[in-house]
């Protein structure tokens, strides 16, 4: 899928929503923690692709090669590593981290509130932007529904417990 080439929206505002995700995450460093918090054979690649990299310095090839690996990032690693690019691959990845299924937000609530325990209300914000931008694209209508999901799970469980920056 090539969503980020081809979403329905003017290259001025892709172009704003980046400027600000840069502008919002500036100061958000390396992780001090593990990168993975498990020993599994996977996290010692991603701990080696991805040791004291700012997340500003990595490269989309790098995002590629281990994007089937990043779900095992901690949650602090998630909040400093993984971030939007318009490469089609690291942009469907995002997207893909920010769906569930309707039927699992309940069980699916504490999860998320630790995976996005180091964001702010601002980064939030324009995770939600991101989302939306998603949703008006064509190419993932079939997705919408858990698109939506994933945002009220944002919105009811995860951001009120953010900090307010």
């Amino acid at each position: 899928m090539k969503l980020c080439s081809d979403m329905p929206h003017s290259q001025k505002k892709l172009e704003n929503l980046k400027n600000r995700i840069i502008e919002v995450f500036e100061n958000v460093s390396y992780p001090k923690g593990f990168i993975t918090e498990h020993e599994y054979e996977e996290c010692f690649g991603v701990r080696k692709a991805f040791l004291n990299k700012d997340w500003k310095d990595i490269t989309s090839k790098t995002l590629e090669e281990n994007y089937d690996k990043l779900p095992l990032f901690s949650p602090e690693a998630f909040h400093s590593l993984e971030h939007f690019t318009e490469d089609d691959e690291v942009c469907d990845f995002t997207t893909f981290t920010l769906m569930v299924k309707c039927e699992e937000i309940e069980q699916k609530s504490d999860y998320w509130k630790n995976r996005f325990q180091f964001f702010t209300k601002n980064q939030i914000n324009l995770v939600y932007e991101f989302m939306d931008l998603v949703i008006q694209n064509e190419a993932y209508d079939i997705f919408v529904s858990e698109l939506e999901c994933g945002k009220q799970i944002l919105i009811n469980y995860v951001e009120p417990t953010l900090k307010n920056n």
